[in-house]
């Protein structure tokens, strides 16, 4: 079989080293355009289509799905850098539509100098343009000014200021050397006063930033108050302040808030798309659409758990009725399912039914392409995360009127033959007379989880594409000459055999980027907070991000992430513009692989589960209260009376008394020997263990009681004294 050829294919010429990128194929295949990604080189050169393929097969020519496209998010880009993509393109799109004239130098001539009339301007002058465009892929992004260099300015953060412009006319005038807190007072000068409704003017809303920043507070003789303005060199001019604005300012964001919302929709968002293409061959046009499934699943965390009914989205060429593209997920018809659906059809096939434990060839399902245009149904293809797909991928979006459901028949047809094949033998699948008065409750009987049923699907797809036979399919007059049978697979391969110029290559990588949804995540010192989970890489971690994030406090940080696999996302550093990609840290290894679906249902449950037990812990915390004041009751009731005992008296003997109780506690915990006569404290102490202290007034009083046996009780010789008692002797 012969090696096909697609159109934006990087092809190296292996014996002259240089690198061609296709540019069309004409219909029927039998010439190609193709350009050197030489930078000397501008012009395209066309080719016969047998000598490229010739070439690819004898291993002169090597073919490559490599590009030097740019991954650029649209909201990352700055307001100058979209504004000059945005102008070229309107100015030479008409020109560019025009294949293959564009390619041939007669009318590329007579379309460039219509071009150049409209616009006042040089023909030659839009050639490095053309250039710019064939070789960067063929997109609206191919015109921005630089793909490394395009995102915000950050002049003001360099430091080292010096006043610029022409010096203030007879030495009077306001200026001044600007600082990082000028820069703060404009920012919060604009935000209060010109970004609002009350739509005031720039002179008047400098007027309010001098007033607010610029001024002091004096008091008259009369004791009457007002501002007085600084020395002119310590007050920005109206030149700088409108100079600032207009480096920093995002024109969007100018219109919501000076507007609506509602006006910068109506009058302003740009509109890359066009949508009278006809349907040439396989990736004309693909259709994209989703539907609920018919069956009740289980978790797989939990298989006692029902998580409910499955959405499937599916995406199928409209030429061929070809099934390029899937997704079985929990998330109501949406972005994030489209987004899953279109990155599914320009995958490789062998490696996502592996995934799912299914063994398939490259000829079971080849598709694994980009088409030319989406058609969809208004809802997710006109939300904004469908601009990255016309201007990073070159997709045209194309949407069906209301209420007609009819001009997207191909797909709808396709929902009716997934259900009838797939789940009417599945435990768990939804029947008639479920809702009916004492009709059984067929949820109870799922069994399948996500992955299973995934499973299956993939199952009625290569059947559908491979052995299913269209009885309604009306073949064009070529199709019944060449005898083709109506069968997706085989449509699909005569159709880029003899028709197609549509179908391009794109890196998988860039293609996940493009449709990514893109969200905020926090950096702490834990690691990158998303979702409830956290994140880590070794860029992350060289670059110091979660030091800092401790030492100064969490910062948020644009990420892109896959919904079907929450193992790994992307995080985009500001400094360059670069994705970086992060996994899950060992701690968190449970959640790897699973769907955001699945782990926001987890983590619900685990709220619940906490919730229920609140109570029951309140409880157990006042009882436990209550014990440990029943415990200082008992103490405060067993305490000994101090009197007669002053404070230095009962604080001198604590050490020992220390040593005591020590020693008590010794004997009674001792695992051998002592411990039952320690058992209780000893009413009556050895001289050995009675401190100092007791030891001398025992003495004393051993005294007294002695002398008294011998010269009578009350009478000590040589006191002058009788007794102890210390009363006078008559």
């Amino acid at each position: 079989m012969a090696q096909e050829i697609y159109v934006n294919e990087i092809i190296r010429d292996v014996v002259h080293e240089k690198t061609y990128r296709v540019l069309w194929i004409s219909m029927p295949v039998s010439f190609l355009y193709w350009i050197s990604m030489d930078n000397t080189e501008r012009i395209p050169k066309k080719l016969d289509v047998a000598e490229v393929r010739e070439g690819l097969e004898s291993g002169d020519y090597v073919a490559s799905g490599e590009t030097e496209n740019s991954l650029i998010v649209e909201d990352e880009l700055a307001d100058e850098a979209k504004t000059h993509r945005d102008r070229i393109w309107n100015m030479l799109k008409d020109a560019l539509e025009k294949e293959p004239d564009i390619y041939e130098p007669k009318p590329r001539a007579a379309l460039l100098r219509m071009v150049a009339q409209e616009n006042s301007m040089r023909a030659n002058n839009l050639y490095p343009y053309l250039a710019k465009y064939w070789k960067r892929g063929k997109t609206p992004n191919a015109f921005l000014p630089d793909y490394r260099n395009c995102g915000r300015s950050r002049d003001y953060e360099k430091g080292g200021y010096k006043r610029l412009g022409r010096p203030p006319r007879n030495g009077h005038g306001f200026g001044k050397v600007l600082e990082e807190e000028d820069f703060h007072n404009f920012d919060k000068a604009v935000r209060k006063y010109y970004l609002t409704r009350r739509e005031m003017t720039f002179r008047s809303v400098y007027e309010r930033l001098l007033a607010d920043s610029y001024t002091v507070e004096v008091t008259n003789e009369q004791g009457v108050s007002s501002l007085q303005l600084l020395p002119e060199d310590e007050i920005p001019s109206i030149a700088q302040f409108r100079y600032w604005y207009q480096k920093n300012k995002n024109l969007k964001t100018e219109i919501q808030k000076r507007k609506s919302e509602t006006k910068y929709n109506l009058t302003s968002r740009s509109i890359l798309g066009k949508s009278d293409y006809g349907l040439m061959g396989p990736g004309s046009q693909y259709q994209i659409d989703a539907t609920v499934g018919d069956i009740y699943l289980v978790s797989q965390f939990d298989r006692s758990n029902i998580i409910g009914r499955p959405v499937m989205y599916f995406v199928i060429d409209a030429f061929s009725r070809m099934v390029t593209g899937m997704y079985v997920g929990l998330e109501g018809p949406s972005w994030v399912g489209a987004m899953m659906a279109i990155a599914n059809a320009a995958s490789d096939k062998t490696a996502y039914c592996r995934e799912y434990g299914i063994s398939i060839t490259e000829e079971e399902w080849p598709c694994h392409h980009i088409p030319s245009a989406i058609l969809g149904d208004r809802g997710e293809m006109e939300s904004r995360n469908a601009d990255n797909l016309v201007s990073m991928l070159g997709i045209r979006i194309e949407n069906t009127p209301p209420y007609r459901a009819d001009l997207k028949g191909i797909i709808e047809q396709h929902f009716r033959t997934v259900n009838a094949n797939a789940t009417v033998m599945l435990p768990g699948r939804v029947k008639p007379d479920m809702a009916e008065r004492g009709g059984k409750d067929y949820r109870l009987d799922a069994k399948l989880d996500i992955r299973q049923f995934t499973a299956v699907i993939i199952k009625c797809i290569l059947y559908y594409n491979n052995s299913h036979y269209m009885d309604s399919f009306e073949k064009s007059r070529q199709m019944m000459e060449a005898g083709v049978e109506a069968i997706p697979v085989k449509l699909w391969n005569w159709g880029i055999r003899y028709c197609s110029g549509a179908l391009r290559v794109m890196p998988e990588e860039k293609v996940r980027l493009a449709l990514m949804p893109t969200e905020n995540a926090t950096a702490t010192s834990q690691g990158l907070r998303f979702k409830g989970l956290y994140y880590s890489s070794k860029e992350l971690a060289d670059g110091l991000w979660f030091e800092k994030a401790r030492s100064k406090g969490s910062y948020r940080v644009k990420v892109s992430y896959d919904p079907r696999d929450m193992g790994e996302i992307y995080a985009w550093d500001k400094a360059d513009g670069t994705p970086i990609l992060c996994s899950l840290l060992d701690w968190e290894g449970k959640y790897s692989g699973k769907q955001l679906g699945e782990i926001q249902y987890e983590h619900e449950k685990e709220k619940m589960e906490k919730k229920r037990h609140q109570a029951k812990e309140t409880e157990a915390k006042i009882n436990l209260g209550k014990e440990i004041d029943s415990i200082i009751e008992e103490a405060e009731q067993m305490a000994e009376p101090a009197e007669g005992r002053s404070k230095a008296e009962r604080l001198s003997g604590m050490k020992q008394n220390r040593r005591d109780e020590r020693e008590y506690l010794k004997k009674k915990e001792a695992f051998t020997g002592g411990s039952k006569e320690a058992s209780e404290p000893q009413c009556r102490q050895s001289s050995e263990e009675v401190s100092p202290v007791l030891q001398m007034i025992k003495r004393k009083m051993e005294g007294r009681i002695k002398d008294e046996s011998l010269y009578g009780k009350g009478t000590l010789p040589g006191t002058g004294n009788t007794g102890i008692s210390g009363e006078p002797h008559d």
